[in-house]
C-alpha cells in the first residue's frame, strides 16, 4: 500500500504528546501526505493498541516491520507494508560524552554499517532529521 493510499483511512497513535519528536514527526507526516491520524487516549501498549484495531475496522495504525506482535487468530488482523515512499522515524543514539564505556565503539559502528539511512531511495522522514 502506498502512502497516498492511506488518505482517508482513519490511524490511531494513541498517547502522542503534542510539543515532542514523535508529534512533529506525525505533524509533517500528515501535511506531506494528507493523513488523518488521531492521537487521543493514553498508550497502553501493543496488545490494548491492537484490541482495539480489531474491534474497530475503519481504524488502523502504524507498526514497525520488525516490532514483534503476536494477536489473536480471531482479531482478522494483517500487516501491510506501507511503501512509496516508506515513512522512517528518525531514531538516534545518545550518550554522554565522558562515558568510556568500551562497547559504545562497537555499537555505534555496528549500526552505522547496517542501518538505512533516512535518505535511502523509497524512504521518507521529515526534512527536520539531522543527515549523517
Amino acid at each position: 500500500m502506498t502512502v497516498a493510499q492511506l488518505a482517508g483511512h482513519r490511524i490511531w497513535m494513541p498517547g502522542i504528546a503534542p510539543g515532542t519528536e514523535w508529534a512533529a514527526y506525525y505533524d509533517d507526516l500528515v501535511a506531506e501526505f494528507g493523513l488523518t491520524i488521531e492521537a487521543t487516549g493514553p498508550n497502553f501498549g501493543s496488545d490494548a493498541l491492537l484490541d482495539t484495531i480489531a474491534d474497530t475496522p475503519a481504524l488502523a495504525t502504524f507498526m514497525g516491520e520488525q516490532t514483534r506482535l503476536v494477536w489473536p487468530a480471531d482479531h482478522g488482523l494483517r500487516r501491510i507494508p506501507v511503501t512509496d515512499p516508506t515513512p522512517v522515524y528518525p531514531h538516534s543514539l545518545l550518550w554522554h560524552r565522558d562515558n568510556p564505556h568500551p562497547g559504545l565503539a562497537t555499537l555505534r559502528a555496528h549500526l552505522a554499517a547496517t542501518a538505512a539511512g533516512h535518505d535511502t531511495a523509497g524512504t521518507w522522514a521529515p526534512g527536520w532529521v539531522i543527515p549523517h
